[in-house]
């Protein structure tokens, strides 16, 4: 189960980076939600920032949903 907290920030993140008002944890991120590779770029910045992490490249292939992404963070979150 997702910390809701965590949840709740990157849902923010995409909100504000993709002017979207509503956006589905289980979306996917480019295909559900429009996002294109200029802003994966702004998203990844914009949680690495909140979350004061930094998410290997390797990592980013499999970002394909809101999920995913809130999985990475809370991986690098409970890491540092």
């Amino acid at each position: 189960m997702a910390d809701p907290s965590i949840q709740a920030a990157v849902v923010e993140v995409l909100r504000n980076q993709l002017g979207l008002d509503v956006v589905d944890p289980q979306a996917l991120i480019v295909e559900e939600l429009g996002a294109e590779s200029s802003d994966i770029v702004n998203i990844i910045a914009s949680v690495e920032e909140r979350f004061a992490i930094e998410i290997a490249e390797s990592e980013l292939p499999d970002i394909r949903n809101v999920a995913d992404l809130v999985a990475v963070v809370e991986h690098y979150s409970s890491a540092a």
